[in-house]
């Protein structure tokens, strides 16, 4: 199933990005203002371009619909993606799958909240007060 949805966002992520770089305002707006620009053709949300997720995103909450994707703009290489509850919020780390290259991601599962945190691995967790978790935010999933 893990394979399954990092493949699906990958596919997402490869169609899904021409369609919203020619849907871009060339503002740089917030996480929610990302939300409201993703292009949407048709019914299923798993179609739609995928939300662009930044360093914006932290303490602020971001909503979606049941099978929609995100991805994430300017986290560093190798980062860490963990969701409070992936029955609601699948979180799918960057990788390969053969010639395929993808970075990390969402994908809503089913309607409610869950929580996502995105964590530097190589950063210490606790050093002099500083954390290892790069933004932490809400993501709010509706059924479409």
């Amino acid at each position: 199933m893990k394979r399954t949805s990092a493949l699906v966002l990958a596919g997402v992520i490869a169609l899904g990005g021409f369609g919203l770089a020619a849907c871009s305002s060339g503002d740089s707006g917030s996480a929610a203002e990302a939300s409201a620009s993703a292009s949407i053709v048709g019914d299923n949300p798993g179609t739609w371009s995928p939300i662009s997720i930044g360093q914006d995103a932290n303490d602020t909450t971001v909503d979606m619909v049941v099978d929609q994707t995100a991805t994430f703009s300017d986290i560093p290489d190798g980062s860490m993606i963990e969701s409070s509850d992936p029955a609601v919020v699948e979180a799918v780390q960057g990788g390969t799958d053969g010639d395929a290259t993808y970075g990390p991601g969402l994908v809503a599962k089913s309607a409610g909240t869950a929580t996502i945190t995105v964590i530097d691995p190589t950063a210490p967790a606790d050093e002099g007060g500083a954390s290892n978790v790069i933004i932490q935010f809400e993501v709010n999933v509706t059924a479409p």
